[in-house]
């Protein structure tokens, strides 16, 4: 009886969540990341379609097409070229829907709200260091895989902003100004979305970018 009860209740309150946080509801670009938007986003991974379908109920304008390689471990079979979304982030941004899905709402929610924030301007342009790339972590001859070469990670430089300023990691990272702040949110704010975040923190070859990546792992560094 007591099972009963308890079964009973655990549904009743899975159908009155509000869909934001509720693991079994369509995830939204639109709605702000919580604690069950990596289980959303990894449940996309298997579901292309509906996948495709959340990029399109956003507004964000992609082309489809899978990236092919002869090389082992390289190429994406739901692999999406971004168009256009509320920034200009430039050519060369192909992604895996989960991964570019990712990306979006941390632009809405996290890149977009903090520059108003700290930098009192619109963000206009995200300066990237490119997406899909068929290579090895770190750039290394030998070694595994990075997520680059399966279309689920980007490289993020530096941010141009409606007044004409720019910031770079490079930099501005770890300095205490709002070129500063604005970077420690941005990179913090990615860890929400994103399973793997790496900034110059982590080591040299980062000193110049944040990469954001979707895979199997979890670290925020």
């Amino acid at each position: 009886m007591l099972l009963l009860i308890f079964t009973s209740g655990a549904i009743w309150f899975l159908f009155h969540l509000p869909d934001s946080i509720n693991p079994f509801s369509p995830l939204e670009i639109a709605d702000a990341p919580n604690l069950v938007t990596p289980l959303k986003l990894r449940i996309l991974g298997a579901r292309p379609e509906a996948c495709a379908g959340v990029i399109k109920r956003a507004g964000v304008e992609v082309t489809r097409a899978p990236i092919l390689s002869d090389e082992a471990d390289c190429g994406a079979d739901d692999a999406m070229t971004l168009k256009k979304s509320q920034v200009v982030y430039g050519d060369g941004v192909e992604m895996t829907c989960p991964a570019l899905t990712a990306l979006m709402i941390w632009e809405r929610h996290v890149a977009i709200p903090a520059a108003r924030a700290e930098m009192g301007a619109d963000l206009t342009r995200i300066i990237h260091y490119g997406s899909y790339q068929c290579r090895n972590v770190n750039g290394a001859k030998d070694g595994k895989r990075s997520k680059h070469a399966s279309a689920r990670a980007i490289d993020i430089a530096g941010f141009q902003f409606s007044d004409g300023q720019k910031i770079s990691v490079l930099k501005d990272w770890g300095q205490d100004t709002p070129a500063g702040r604005y970077l420690k949110r941005v990179h913090d704010g990615a860890c929400e979305v994103f399973n793997g975040v790496l900034g110059p923190d982590y080591n040299a070859l980062h000193a110049n970018h944040f990469h954001f990546e979707r895979g199997a792992w979890s670290y925020c560094k």
